[in-house]
């Protein structure tokens, strides 16, 4: 299985140098670009990839490729961007209101269970 192993090189930020981040299994170069932007670069870590095997080298070309297919903000962290205000503006007209949480947040009431 070891011949089928590549490692996967990153470029975290435009013009930084290669890094490695991880390896895949696979049985030529087309799929190994291919895992290696599945596993490696699904919520945009990086601008650019390579995979390299037995002093070969191959780099994506393309850093395009890199982008969504499609809208999945919803999956990432930035995503979720406008709780914050959401938060903001509901404690503002609850405070014009002049209401206020005057009790104590619950205790947690969470076991944690050993594990035996």
């Amino acid at each position: 299985m070891d011949g089928n192993r590549w490692t996967v090189l990153a470029r975290r930020r435009a013009g930084s140098d290669w890094e490695p981040v991880g390896e895949v299994h696979a049985p030529d170069e087309d799929m190994a670009v291919l895992l290696a932007k599945e596993s490696f670069f699904r919520h945009g870590e990086g601008v650019d990839l390579a995979v390299a095997r037995d002093g070969s080298f191959r780099a994506l070309g393309d850093p395009d490729l890199l982008a969504f297919a499609t809208d999945k903000s919803y999956r990432l962290q930035h995503g979720y961007t406008g709780l914050g205000g959401k938060r903001r503006r509901a404690a503002a007209r609850v405070a014009a209101l002049g209401a206020r949480i005057d009790r104590p947040r619950p205790e947690d009431r969470r076991v944690l269970r050993e594990r035996g």
